[in-house]
């Protein structure tokens, strides 16, 4: 046998080796890039162009899917509080999902996430998400968001400055009521807030913007942001806007994450919206 044939086999196995070896290292990296990415908040600044909006340039922050289960959440969650006051909106949105659980230890991080609510200057809106439901005591979630001055709104509406702001319960819960919107009741420019974007298809057609949550934009995308997985009620409509919805809707990816805290090519949002008369 030549000694170039009887080096082949290592060189094999060196090959091997070496191919496993980048692959672990690949694994790693992306591992570690994709558990950083779930701390690196951006502010997403949009202007939105609405049919049925008369109350041009009115501002929107949007904070949501906050999932404060833990300290390093809890302190993600605070940071997204405080951009969206220093963006100066003329409201303040959290579209749900505000814990997983809670218990004490859990609803001390979600105090602790809402804290900057208390220096906003601009009306704090809130509704609650499937995950608030899913708490085993969703009373104790509410009753903490309660503490804050904001407003929880579950199938009720709030008027501000031409605008009316509809909290729809969660869907998911089978809470939703979005049929207790009336027609006419309230201003033209009507903003509804539902955690699930897939029941878009349930809003009055009449609601001028739906504001959502729940996606998370698929938290573990590839390049580009394509989502490789989202949850029932954002299987349609994933992140961003959506002109062509049944009723024109904004998804925001949210500020936490479920299951492993990693988000890969899928930062965590703060969302600036500025809504104006298409």
């Amino acid at each position: 046998m030549s000694n170039n044939e009887s080096a082949t086999p290592k060189n094999s196995r060196r090959a091997v080796l070496r191919a496993a070896g980048y692959g672990l290292f690949a694994s790693a990296a992306t591992f570690a890039y994709a558990d950083i990415g779930a701390d690196r908040l951006v502010v997403e600044t949009r202007t939105l162009d609405v049919p049925t909006w008369d109350a041009n340039d009115f501002r929107v922050a949007v904070v949501s899917d906050l999932h404060a289960n833990s300290h390093r959440e809890a302190s993600v969650a605070a940071e997204a509080c405080r951009l969206a006051i220093e963006a100066s909106p003329d409201v303040i949105v959290l579209p749900g999902d505000f814990v997983n659980f809670s218990g004490p230890v859990t609803l001390q991080h979600l105090r602790d996430a809402l804290s900057p609510l208390r220096e906003a200057t601009c009306p704090v809106i809130a509704t609650l998400g499937n995950h608030d439901y899913w708490a085993r005591s969703p009373r104790h979630v509410i009753d903490t968001i309660k503490e804050f001055d904001l407003h929880l709104l579950r199938n009720q509406a709030f008027d501000m400055n031409g605008v009316t702001i509809f909290g729809v319960d969660d869907a998911i819960a089978g809470l939703h009521r979005p049929d207790a919107i009336r027609a006419g009741a309230h201003s033209k420019s009507m903003l509804a807030l539902l955690h699930e974007p897939d029941f878009v298809d349930d809003m009055p057609t009449f609601v001028s913007l739906q504001i959502s949550g729940h996606s998370h934009g698929g938290q573990i995308c590839l390049p580009g942001g394509l989502s490789m997985h989202t949850p029932f009620g954002a299987r349609k409509y994933i992140a961003g806007f959506y002109p062509d919805a049944p009723v024109p809707l904004y998804v925001s990816r949210g500020v936490g994450t479920v299951g492993p805290r990693l988000r890969l090519f899928c930062r965590p949002e703060v969302s600036v919206l500025t809504v104006r008369s298409a």
